[in-house]
């Protein structure tokens, strides 16, 4: 044999022998970690994610219900707003009231009580508003007269009830001193 073919089956034996010898050595991680190490990393990681996937449901949940919790106090809130805003409105058309001529304010203070009494009560039939305007336009003397003389009047549970009523409206009309 000469050398051409001795090197032509050595190459291939040569070759051969260093794969098996290379395929026998443990492989050795380049920065000295283990396999086994970075499985368990992996898997605590893994736990941690889904433990912060649970939490972090939760708190989405949580505030799901705190969010229709404020919707809840938003509407309850707005609607305590409009009521309140229709009470001041309805207080402030009772705070208004009608002018009333200075000459008939006079004209029912000179009047005797007893004759002003009934004229004060058709006045409050028609528009108890100017009646109201009226009696709070007048001496607080007279007018007490004349209220006290239309509670004595023909029916005095009903005619009482009409002085009540409007003695109550010219206390929130009459403004604080």
């Amino acid at each position: 044999m000469n050398m051409k073919n001795i090197a032509w089956v050595t190459a291939p034996l040569a070759l051969s022998a260093g794969v098996i010898w290379l395929s026998a050595q443990t492989p050795t991680p380049a920065e000295g970690i283990k396999v086994g190490d970075l499985a368990d990393k992996v898997q605590v990681r893994e736990k941690a994610v889904l433990q912060k996937e649970t939490e972090l449901r939760q708190m989405e949940e949580r505030l799901a219900t705190l969010q229709g919790t404020l919707e809840r106090d938003r509407a309850d809130l707005q609607n305590r707003e409009k009521t309140l805003a229709e009470g001041m409105a309805k207080l402030e058309a009772l705070r208004t009231r009608p002018p009333i001529d200075s000459q008939l304010i006079r004209t029912y203070e000179q009047m005797n009580p007893i004759s002003a009494a009934p004229a004060l009560k058709e006045l409050a039939a028609l528009n108890q508003e100017v009646a109201v305007s009226l009696l709070a336009g007048m001496q607080a003397k007279k007018a007490a007269k004349i209220l006290d003389q239309l509670a004595s009047q023909d029916n005095p549970a009903k005619d009482a009830k009409l002085a009540a009523v409007l003695s109550e409206k010219v206390g929130i009309t009459r403004p604080k001193a």
